[in-house]
């Protein structure tokens, strides 16, 4: 599995998250209770970004139509999404400048994801 360095780890504040483009695909990592994920950066429900602010109390949430998402698994909790937030592989490596993120590049099968779920907006 291909990995690409995301953020130092201290720019990712507790509670909260950060969301880069990576090779075309929106990809969010957040941390809460000490614990980092990382997801693909789309809301299953209408293909609307995540953004920096979609945590909440251990919650992930959409700020097109407020779909929750559990932290831990991506996994729906609340809302009209079906499917749950997809996972990608993180890394925490100790290089000189400090602690690293590094996250699983995003494939094709991502690319198909996003394009299935987003729908166009009329």
């Amino acid at each position: 599995m291909a990995m690409v360095r995301f953020s130092r780890l201290k720019v990712i504040p507790e509670g909260g998250a950060r969301v880069k483009v990576i090779d075309g695909v929106p990809i969010m990592v957040a941390r809460y209770n000490g614990e980092l994920r990382a997801y693909i950066a789309v809301c299953p429900h209408k293909g609307y970004v995540m953004c920096e602010r979609s945590i909440n109390g251990g919650k992930l949430v959409c700020p097109g139509h407020g779909e929750v998402f559990d932290f831990s698994t991506g996994e729906p909790s609340r809302g009209k999404a079906k499917e749950p937030l997809p996972r990608l592989h993180l890394e925490v490596r100790e290089e000189e400048r400090g602690s690293e993120v590094w996250v699983e590049l995003p494939g094709d099968e991502h690319r198909e994801w996003i394009r299935r779920v987003s729908k166009p907006i009329h």
